[in-house]
């Protein structure tokens, strides 16, 4: 779920839109800073600010190394729960333990990339999940990602071009069959459909749009074919695309 806003403002920026984490912690999503957590928790940034007004003693130096070592952990608590709030998601998403191993290790790289740095962390968390599932060559449409991390897909499409340009994180272009087999899954349809539907793709070449919307009209076609009993509500909802959409398709294809 969606962190939730608190009030407090960051003591380091001054930013007022903090979002827990780690159930007791808050994390600043304009500077990630760690506002708060198991105790107060100053990070290098604040010690700079704070360093000429005072003389550096043997006292100030082992609490700046304990200061220090705070902040690794603390940072480090944010990152595995937000591998937690992942795995979820991909979990919702169909996903197995592979796909949340590859999840977590660009997830960890992004962190490490500072990415997140004035990025909400709900956005980053989507970005990064589709990501991995389209670096797997197993994608999940835009649509369906942005509903499940509970964001909208214009902040799932900037926080994605964020994270191939800056950060050099890069996907293949996605194919519309490489969509049918979760569209299958999400439907509960039989293989006998999803191959009828690779064939529609194969022989549609001059069809042209979005690889979801192409594969959801082309699974929706043979699922009519096979006596499936599925609607183009459930088509497009399965797809993260309108009904309307699938609809007009399918038509393209028929015709």
């Amino acid at each position: 779920m969606k962190a939730p806003i608190s009030s407090t403002m960051c003591p380091l920026c001054g930013a007022s839109a903090l979002e827990t984490i780690n159930e007791t912690g808050l994390i600043c999503s304009e500077c990630s800073y760690i506002v708060t957590g198991p105790r107060k928790v100053p990070d290098d940034r604040e010690k700079e600010h704070s360093a000429s007004n005072s003389s550096p003693t043997s006292e100030t130096t082992n609490e700046a190394w304990q200061d220090q070592v705070s902040v690794r952990d603390s940072s480090d608590a944010v990152l595995v729960e937000m591998i937690a709030t992942a795995e979820e998601f991909v979990r919702t998403l169909r996903g197995d333990s592979d796909d949340c191993i590859k999840t977590a290790e660009i997830l960890a790289e992004a962190w490490q990339s500072r990415y997140f740095q004035g990025r909400s962390i709900s956005v980053g968390i989507a970005a990064v999940i589709y990501v991995s599932f389209r670096r797997q060559g197993v994608p999940r449409p835009l649509g369906v990602v942005a509903e499940t991390c509970e964001i909208s897909e214009q902040e799932l499409r900037t926080g994605y071009r964020a994270l191939r340009t800056d950060y050099n994180v890069q996907s293949e272009i996605t194919p519309p069959a490489s969509y049918l087999p979760f569209l299958r899954s999400q439907l509960g349809l039989d293989e006998a459909t999803e191959k009828r539907a690779k064939e529609l793709l194969s022989s549609e070449t001059e069809v042209t749009g979005s690889p979801t919307s192409i594969a959801s009209a082309c699974i929706y076609l043979a699922a009519k074919e096979q006596g499936q009993s599925v609607t183009l509500a459930q088509t497009g909802a399965a797809c993260g695309v309108s009904k309307e959409t699938v609809w007009k398709k399918t038509q393209g294809i028929t015709n």
